[in-house]
Order: C-alpha cells, then sequence, then structure tokens
C-alpha cells in the first residue's frame, strides 16, 4: 500500500534521501548544479590519416577506371561512326551498280554489234554481282553499328556531343543576333543624320521584338526620339516664321504649313501652326468651307460640292487627305463652319 508523504523542508527531504532511486539522469535543464561535460576521447590521428591517404588511393583508381571506361567508350563510338559510314558508301555503290547493270543490260537489248552485245552483257552481270555482293554486306555492317548504338556508354557519349553541339549553336545563334543588333543600330543612327527618321523608328522597332530589354537598344531609341524632336521642332519654328511673313499670301502660308508633321513637336508651338494654318484656310477659301479636325492638331478644311459631298483642299497632319478627295456628310459628322 503507498502512503503519501509530504514534507515541509530540505531537512526533512534529506531522511528519505536513500530511498530514491533515480530511473535515468537528470537533464542539464532541469538540474540545480549542470553536470560537467565528460571529457572528449582522444583523437586518432594515424588513423584518420590512415583513412585519408586509402581514400585518395581510392578515388585515384576510381578516376583511372573512369578514364579507361570513356576511352572504352570513345573507341566503340569511332568504331560506330565508321560502320556507318561505311554502310552509306556500299549503299551508294549498290545503287550506282544497278544503275549500270540497268544500262548495260539495255544497251546490250538494242546494240547493233554482236561484240557489242556481248560486252554490255558482261557488264550487265559484272554490275549486278557487284551490287548482290554490296547488298549481302550491308546487314552485317548494319547489326554491328546498331549494337554499338544502344551500348549504354556510347549512347552517353553521343548525347554528351548532342548537348554540346546544342550549345554551341545557341552560343552561335546569340552572337548572330547581337552581330544583327549592332549592325541595326549603326543603321539605325545614320538614318537620323540623313532626315529619315521613320526608317529609324521601323529598324528599331524590329530590333526590340528581338531584345525587348536591351539598354543599348533602349538608349538609342530615346536618342533618335530626341533628335527627331529637335529636328521637327526646328522646321516648324522656321515653316511658323514663314507663314506669318506671308500675311498677305495665304496661298504661300498653307503651301509652307501643310507638309508638317507635328507628332513630336511641343503642344504649344503645334497649337500656333494649327491656328496659323487654319487662319490662312479661310482667307484663302473664304466663307462655306468646313473644318474637320480628326486628332489633336491633325485636320483637314473642305469645300462643299455640287453632289452635296465635301472635296478636301488642304489637310494638316493627314498624309492621306490630299487635296481633291471626296467625303460624304454622313462620314464628317463632326465638320463644323471654319470661322
Amino acid at each position: 500500500m503507498t502512503k503519501q508523504i509530504v514534507l515541509t523542508s530540505l531537512e526533512e527531504l534529506g531522511q528519505f534521501a536513500g530511498l530514491i532511486v533515480a530511473d535515468e539522469l537528470v537533464s542539464d535543464e532541469r538540474a540545480l548544479v549542470p553536470r560537467p561535460p565528460e571529457p572528449a576521447a582522444a583523437l586518432d590521428l594515424d588513423a584518420l590519416v590512415e583513412t585519408i591517404r586509402r581514400s585518395a588511393l581510392e578515388l585515384q583508381a576510381l578516376s583511372t577506371a573512369d578514364a579507361f571506361a570513356r576511352k572504352q567508350a570513345e573507341e566503340a563510338l569511332a568504331m560506330y561512326r565508321r560502320l556507318t559510314t561505311e554502310a552509306c558508301h556500299i549503299q551508294r555503290i549498290a545503287g550506282e551498280a544497278q544503275v549500270v547493270a540497268r544500262q548495260a543490260s539495255a544497251f546490250a537489248a538494242c546494240a547493233f554489234s554482236l561484240e557489242c552485245q556481248e560486252g554490255a552483257a558482261q557488264l550487265a552481270e559484272v554490275a549486278v554481282m557487284v551490287a548482290n555482293e554490296a547488298r549481302g554486306r550491308l546487314p552485317s555492317i548494319t547489326t554491328e553499328a546498331d549494337a554499338l548504338a544502344v551500348r549504354e556508354d556510347v549512347s552517353r557519349l553521343l548525347a554528351e556531343e548532342r548537348a554540346k553541339e546544342g550549345t554551341a549553336r545557341l552560343k552561335a545563334d546569340e552572337r548572330e543576333r547581337e552581330a544583327r543588333l549592332s549592325e541595326g543600330i549603326v543603321e539605325a543612327e545614320a538614318s537620323p543624320r540623313a532626315g529619315n527618321f521613320d526608317e529609324a523608328r521601323r529598324t528599331l522597332g524590329y530590333l526590340a521584338k528581338d531584345h525587348p530589354n536591351n539598354p543599348t537598344l533602349a538608349s538609342c531609341m530615346d536618342k533618335v526620339r530626341r533628335q527627331e524632336w529637335a529636328v521637327k521642332t526646328s522646321t516648324a519654328e522656321q515653316a511658323l516664321r514663314g507663314a506669318r511673313r506671308h500675311r498677305r499670301d495665304p496661298r504661300g502660308a498653307v503651301a509652307l504649313l501643310e507638309p508638317l508633321d507635328l507628332t513630336f513637336v511641343p503642344d504649344a508651338l503645334a497649337r500656333q501652326i494649327y491656328g496659323c494654318w487654319l487662319h490662312a484656310c479661310h482667307r484663302l477659301y473664304g466663307d462655306g468651307t468646313v473644318h474637320y479636325s480628326a486628332a489633336f492638331c491633325k485636320g483637314a478644311v473642305l469645300v462643299p460640292t455640287h453632289g452635296g459631298q465635301l472635296e478636301v483642299v488642304s489637310a494638316i497632319g493627314l498624309p492621306r487627305w490630299h487635296a481633291g478627295r471626296h467625303f460624304s456628310r454622313v462620314a464628317l459628322k463632326g465638320a463644323r463652319p471654319l470661322k
């Protein structure tokens, strides 16, 4: 029967110390005084050195065995290639011999001279014999080559070569892409100097499809864009100054302003040019004309025709709206009287 004991002090605990049997050692976390660590066993340095030496020798032996296995596989691969080359050569010989035999037989059948007939027949027999001999040797060569091709070591070498060839192709393609990029950038930078910004944009747009994140290409595109902005702005300013000097010649002012492309021109300058153009058109064509605005600073001035349509007399920013083109009033619902 188990009897419960209540202890009220350490002295009372000491009376029962002999009755307490520990099943396991008290952990350091629960012990009042941590147990000192047990001394580490002395290392056998000689045994470690011997183990390392044996490992190095085993590694060397494995390296030698691997080199020998690779050499055997390379020799088998070389044999496989020789056999496949020989098989192709034999197939070509058999085919050529068959052609010669067919031609010789045909000649023997229609030759005029008996001597030529006999000679052609003998040639046909020799050609047939050569073709049969070649076809007879082909199966054994093919079988031997197929046996080498399915060897595991030869297959690994073939896989390695295919991987190297694939890597080489990728590097060659990358070099070609970089060369095209460099040539395209040089071409795109030369086009603005000739005043051909459209060609430069097309070239850069094509290159951007293959190199969307290339910093050099992005810098070139920004450079071309700034050059185009500067050139078009300068051209527009000169045209506006010339149009203003032609206040008494609205036809001359319109002729100066119509060809301008205001796409990259500052908004304030574009508005001045557009307003100057409208004013010159109003003076030139008078009342009854209408104005159609297709987009910001892109529009046309039209006059009514006898058929009830509208005829373009001037347009800016709309290359396809040449003078003389006709539109129905329904198609240009947004047209308003030019004031």
